[in-house]
């Protein structure tokens, strides 16, 4: 039996990639969504700690797609090996790009290939973002041509469950902390600012601030052996932060991609909607340009979430769903990432074997966790900033099957730091399955 073994973070780790078993982790409600309040009276322009090492990013084909796996792994806040291809850094589970400026013109389109970990995108910028022509985040839709295999989330979001393909190949859940259910009989779509639909509906996750920067959830995979086809993939997520203005008059899409519609409400859930964070000193346009919609389908996707920090916002109508906002901000400094003092719980060990600190992208050999028993095995979970009175659960998706959710006892330590157990079951021999922490207050 191979177990793939996770991360598990409040933080930016959580629920990782596309069509991997290194998913994890729930934000953490209660803790996070302090980090929400608070208005001081600073409105100087943001320092957004771009140095402009990616240079200026004005792409002039008619489509340009970024390849996230070929930024360089380090630190966010350092140059990468060569100019333009990011830095990817595993602790903040991000791509980050330091432009001097962003212009994408009209009629020009940027898409993304995924980064083998599944992380989401931030582009910071010394001056001026202007999008007039399209960002494409959104997760690839329901077919039943991918039957027996997951259908990809955006960058930042996560994978559509496979869809029954034989009866050895039955299908899974949803990826992500709100990944949509399954079972040979139901499925359910993706949640992320609300729960999914369908009988077995993803939870919601997250907070209004989108901090951490996570999209959306898979819906899970059709039960239907006439219809195979994978759920809906999770949107992606992106923040683009700049010192001067943030222009849109083009389209930041992130949309969860759409599950199937038939007569038949087990048919292919849909993905939720993704994640966009904006920081300017002044954010202008429209705001229709911004939209995290959930897919379409027999069962939709819950929205995603739109957040603008800025200390002036001009925008005219309303975006897709209606974003929130703080203005002025907070201070001069942007708030990129989790403090450190921020909830985040991540799974150490499966049985006798180590996780690793940054999960490999994988749902095929070696797996990041081999394990050569089908025994119990206890899996235990590292905390920090968790009180000890909060829910740690730990949720496991099978590759073929159903997933379940299992309840986690404190083994020792108290809020600042804590050991946390859960005992997994019923691993299938010679498959996969994804573990998934989340701890949430009471």
């Amino acid at each position: 039996m191979k177990v793939l073994g996770n991360i598990l973070r409040a933080d930016g780790r959580s629920c990782r990639t596309t069509t991997s078993p290194t998913v994890f982790c729930g934000l953490l409600g209660v803790a996070i969504l302090a980090l929400v309040g608070g208005v001081s009276l600073a409105f100087a322009a943001p320092n957004v700690h771009s140095d402009g090492s990616d240079g200026a990013f004005a792409p002039t084909a008619a489509t340009t797609t970024i390849d996230l796996g070929l930024a360089t792994t380090g630190t966010w806040d350092q140059p990468g090996a060569v100019s333009g291809n990011g830095v990817y850094d595993p602790e903040k589970w991000a791509v980050v790009f330091k432009y001097s400026s962003v212009s994408i013109a009209s009629g020009k389109t940027v898409q993304f290939i995924n980064h083998p970990s599944g992380a989401p995108v931030v582009w910071l910028a010394q001056s001026n973002i202007t999008i007039a022509g399209t960002v494409d985040l959104a997760g690839v839709n329901a077919n039943n041509g991918r039957a027996g295999s997951f259908t990809n989330g955006g960058p930042g979001g996560f994978a559509g469950g496979r869809g029954y393909l034989i009866s050895n190949n039955t299908g899974s859940a949803g990826l992500g902390p709100g990944g949509g259910g399954h079972t040979a009989t139901a499925s359910g779509s993706g949640g992320y600012a609300f729960p999914g639909a369908g009988t077995l509906p993803g939870g919601a996750y997250g907070n209004p601030r989108i901090v951490p920067l996570i999209g959306g959830s898979g819906g899970g995979g059709s039960s239907s052996q006439s219809f195979g086809g994978g759920g809906g993939g999770g949107g992606g997520a992106i923040l683009l932060a700049c010192a001067g203005t943030a222009s849109l008059s083009g389209t930041v899409n992130a949309n969860g991609g759409n599950g199937y519609t038939s007569v038949y409400a087990w048919y292919s859930p849909a993905g939720s909607g993704g994640g966009i964070r904006i920081i300017a000193n002044e954010v202008t346009g429209a705001a229709s340009a911004l939209s995290v919609l959930g897919g379409t389908g027999n069962a939709s996707g819950s929205v995603g979430r739109i957040r603008i920090e800025a200390n002036a916002i001009t925008l005219t109508g309303s975006s897709s769903p209606d974003y929130t906002w703080l203005k002025p901000l907070d201070n001069d400094t942007a708030v990129l990432w989790l403090p450190d003092n921020a909830p985040r719980i991540r799974v150490v060990t499966v049985g006798t074997e180590s996780v690793p600190v940054d999960p490999g992208n994988r749902f095929n050999p070696p797996g990041d966790v081999v394990m050569v028993t089908t025994d119990p095995q206890p899996v235990m979970m590292e905390a920090n900033n968790v009180p000890t009175t909060w829910l740690v659960k730990l949720r496991v998706t099978q590759r073929n099957g159903a997933s379940s959710t299992i309840d986690a006892a404190l083994v020792s330590g108290d809020e600042l730091s804590s050991t946390w157990q859960a005992t997994l079951t019923g691993v299938p021999i010679n498959d996969f399955v994804i573990v998934q922490a989340r701890a949430t207050g009471l």
